[in-house]
């Protein structure tokens, strides 16, 4: 379990700073707001970990955390075309199709080039039977996620978005849910 713990941590400084980015001051209001939360903390693997001496909130291979983001107009007018992203934290993995946007008119797209271009559906270049093709890039390859709202945002308006990322096992040993 060693090398899962350096991985924990790894993810708990992911939650950590997700947290820092929740602080507020009164005098400093934040724009867009990034929050974490496992979703599986409290499960029966999680007990388990507890048990055995580790910490409850510890990110344990296979564990899921939903990352949120929240946009609210700090401007007197309203906005338009207003774009926020972010990257998928290292040591995690984008799970797939799991962006959406509490906004109709959002644009989800990923990036697998660590945020230099964004695409829908990301494509890479495979050779198969001696033939150079494009396929779909794979959600584990995504590096970032952005949203793009095409409407207004009207001001103090909030537009939340949220994406998860899994902590995968580490190479050889199997993944647990």
């Amino acid at each position: 379990m060693n090398g899962t713990r350096i991985v924990t941590q790894l993810a708990l400084g992911l939650l950590a700073m997700a947290g820092a980015a929740r602080a507020q001051t009164p005098e400093e209001p934040q724009a867009l707001l990034v929050t974490a939360a496992n979703l599986m903390a409290g499960d029966a693997r999680h007990q388990a970990w507890a048990a055995a001496g580790g910490a409850a909130t510890d990110v344990l291979p296979g564990d899921v955390i939903r990352y949120q983001l929240q946009f609210t107009n700090r401007q007197d007018v309203p906005v338009r075309n207003v774009v926020f992203a972010n990257p998928i934290p290292s040591g995690l993995r984008y799970v797939a199709a799991s962006a959406a946007s509490g906004a109709a008119d959002a644009t989800i797209t990923f990036s697998i080039d660590g945020g230099k271009s964004f695409s829908t559906q990301p494509m890479i270049e495979v050779v198969e039977n001696g033939e150079r093709r494009s396929i779909p890039a794979p959600p584990q390859m995504y590096t970032h996620v952005r949203w793009t709202l095409a409407g207004w945002v009207q001001p103090g308006a909030q537009v939340t978005a949220e994406f998860h990322a899994e902590l995968p096992a580490p190479a050889g040993q199997p993944e647990q849910r």
